[in-house]
């Protein structure tokens, strides 16, 4: 992805955040990703011209998940577009995303999210999941199928303000850059930066927490334990 390309998409994602469903409607699944080839749209009105004949229910899947998927290309282009952070070239390899500072073994997947409200469910009013129950949570029951492999994990956690839908935090980019160029900042300054480590995999969450006057307050779970 270029600047350009960059810009053109989160402005056209900025524009149809607030029509996005809240939820997805489904559970991902091989059998709704089967109905149509979510990939070949690269506009929200192509893909919902090719949702007409469909049901509600199809809609918001389809919808939901095109939103997230190229939110996801956003938040990778605003990693990679730094120097230090290499691009994987293969457009087809799902292991890492990309690369940080040369070395192959912080090859990562990023994976921008929410708090699973399965953990949310058990915690108190007050309370805070902590780190590594969202990590556990995360690579035993998420991510099934083909990215079913234990890999390098970079989880972006999305906390709305309230109750607030998700959509237009997903989208605040220009919030977003500054966040991930102060994690690479931060990473490579850190003499041993300490990562949390799922079965010899290394992982770490940046959680971005919404405030009620709209800005972005941030924190990088493995460096803000010790």
């Amino acid at each position: 992805m270029t600047a350009q390309e960059f810009k053109v998409l989160a402005l056209h994602l900025e524009a149809i955040a607030p029509h996005i469903p809240e939820r997805w409607g489904a559970i991902q699944n091989d059998k709704s990703d089967a109905k149509i080839n979510m990939f070949r749209y690269a506009s929200f009105e192509a893909l919902e011209i090719a949702l007409k004949p469909f049901d509600d229910g199809v809609k918001t899947y389809f919808k939901k998940r095109w939103f997230l998927w190229k939110c996801a290309q956003c938040d990778e282009y605003l990693f990679y577009k730094h120097t230090d952070v290499l691009k994987n070239p293969d457009r087809k390899d799902q292991n890492w995303d990309f690369e940080f500072f040369g070395e192959k073994r912080l090859q990562f997947d990023l994976k921008g999210t929410v708090i699973p409200k399965a953990i949310k469910q058990r915690l108190n009013p007050t309370e805070s999941p902590s780190a590594e129950a969202i990590i556990n949570f995360f690579y035993t029951k998420q991510s099934r199928g083909i990215r079913d492999n234990i890999q390098n994990r970079l989880f972006v956690i999305h906390c709305p303000f309230g109750r607030a839908s998700d959509n237009l935090l997903r989208v605040n980019f220009q919030a977003k850059a500054l966040i991930y160029r102060q994690y690479i900042h931060t990473v490579k300054h850190h003499d041993n930066y300490p990562f949390f480590v799922y079965k010899s995999k290394l992982v770490d969450i940046l959680y971005l927490n919404e405030q009620i006057d709209g800005t972005v307050c941030y924190e990088f779970a493995a460096l803000d334990r010790n």
